[in-house]
């Protein structure tokens, strides 16, 4: 598998990496935008970064600062002149789109509820 940092991405990826869902560090667990699986798309076009966000819930009240912290940290980086960040607030998120590792760090801390058994049904 070829290292990502060494293609046209790698650089703008890395980047991501140092913002965190700020609703992730309330569990103990920070997990970054990628890891979260909260970057759709992801595009160098000339010096114009595109991003494109999903948020975890439709009443997400960070997305402006993770929008903010997105163009900070993506005007950075080498070679990008300007930074446009959409949301798509019509994808839906669920817990499945994170990457195995950080799930795993998050149920290391968070450990997944125990269902009690079915309670035997009485003719009633």
């Amino acid at each position: 598998m070829a290292d990502i940092s060494e293609s046209p991405l790698g650089p703008l990826r890395d980047a991501l990496r140092r913002v965190v869902d700020p609703c992730s560090i309330a569990t103990g667990v920070p997990v970054d935008l990628l890891d979260m699986g909260l970057v759709k798309d992801l595009r160098l076009d000339g010096g114009t970064a595109h991003v494109e966000l999903i948020v975890t819930s439709p009443l997400c009240t960070q997305v402006g600062l993770i929008i903010e912290l997105v163009r900070e940290v993506l005007k950075g980086v080498d070679g990008v002149g300007s930074v446009e960040v959409t949301v798509d607030a019509r994808a839906e998120w669920w817990p499945g789109m994170m990457a195995a590792s950080a799930r795993e760090r998050l149920r290391a801390v968070r450990p997944l509820p125990v269902l009690p058994a079915a309670m035997p049904r009485t003719p009633g």
